[in-house]
């Protein structure tokens, strides 16, 4: 992903996900003016199965299906499905070598026009990592707008292997 396309994504994503840190939490709003409502049952519902398509469509090495899943401002990013499949692959491997997915609490900023979801997903080695979807309605369905976190956790350490100064 060009380093441009990072900075916006984690802006916006820094925007969203402000108001769920804990010292934004108690507040109704953030410094920043945005505050998050739980988002409807059926928004919830509707991005959920975008997620998953398009989870779907990575596990089957489909990414001409899974772009379909991108909202248009995230395909603008992304030259060509070649370039987007090797983004994932490099980037976000666990999302496409999932066992199984688990989504938390939906938040919306606007009524559901953007969504924020959490997500956790467990490789079966366990290894297990979490991100949050921020999805944007389009027309009837909802897109994928960008993904915040993600990576594997680091592994542990070998003792033998550490710098003492």
């Amino acid at each position: 992903m060009k380093p441009r396309c990072r900075q916006v994504m984690s802006a916006a994503a820094f925007l969203l996900l402000f108001p769920l840190m804990p010292s934004a939490r108690a507040q109704d709003s953030s410094p920043l003016g945005i505050s998050l409502h739980p988002a409807r049952a059926a928004d919830r519902a509707a991005a959920i199965t975008s997620i998953q398509a398009q989870l779907k469509a990575f596990q089957r090495d489909n990414y001409q299906k899974a772009v379909q899943y991108q909202s248009s401002g995230l395909k603008r990013n992304f030259p060509s499905v070649a370039d987007f499949r090797r983004m994932m692959q490099t980037q976000y491997p666990a999302f496409i070598n999932f066992k199984s997915a688990s989504f938390g609490a939906a938040q919306t900023p606007d009524n559901g026009r953007h969504l924020l979801i959490p997500v956790s997903l467990s490789e079966g080695n366990g290894v297990t990592v979490r991100a949050f979807y921020i999805m944007v309605r389009e027309g009837k369905a909802y897109k994928v707008d960008g993904v915040e976190g993600g990576t594997a956790p680091p592994p542990d350490a070998d003792p033998g292997d550490s710098l003492e100064a």
